[in-house]
């Protein structure tokens, strides 16, 4: 198990990465979240532990799962590439039956058109 210090940065990377990825100052995440920013900062530097409540509000104002917050393996962050895989299934579950076959139908259609 990696100690707390090191779970910590991961955790504040993967909040800066995720904030990053959107082009969000931490003021705008702040606001979002309900939080002060000083406190914010100090979750992305690794300085401060980070309670189960203001996890919570750093993923609505994220816009993300919770789980999605914890995907480090103690290393770093998770890849862009899986952080937007993690998007596109969040964007998945909110569709509608109908779409949902709409949206089939057209991945099919580019995944079997030919590359050049």
């Amino acid at each position: 198990m990696p100690p707390a210090d090191s779970v910590r940065r991961s955790f504040g990377r993967r909040v800066r990465q995720l904030r990053d990825w959107r082009d969000w100052t931490q003021e705008e995440l702040a606001v979002k979240a309900h939080m002060d920013t000083k406190s914010l900062g100090a979750i992305e530097r690794g300085e401060r532990n980070v309670t189960l409540e203001n996890v919570a509000k750093i993923a609505r104002g994220l816009g993300v799962e919770l789980r999605q917050l914890f995907l480090f393996d103690g290393k770093g962050p998770a890849s862009a590439e899986d952080m937007a895989e993690d998007a596109l299934i969040d964007a998945l579950k909110t569709l509608s039956p109908r779409k949902k076959l709409l949206l089939r139908g057209l991945v099919n259609e580019v995944v079997n058109f030919p590359d050049r």
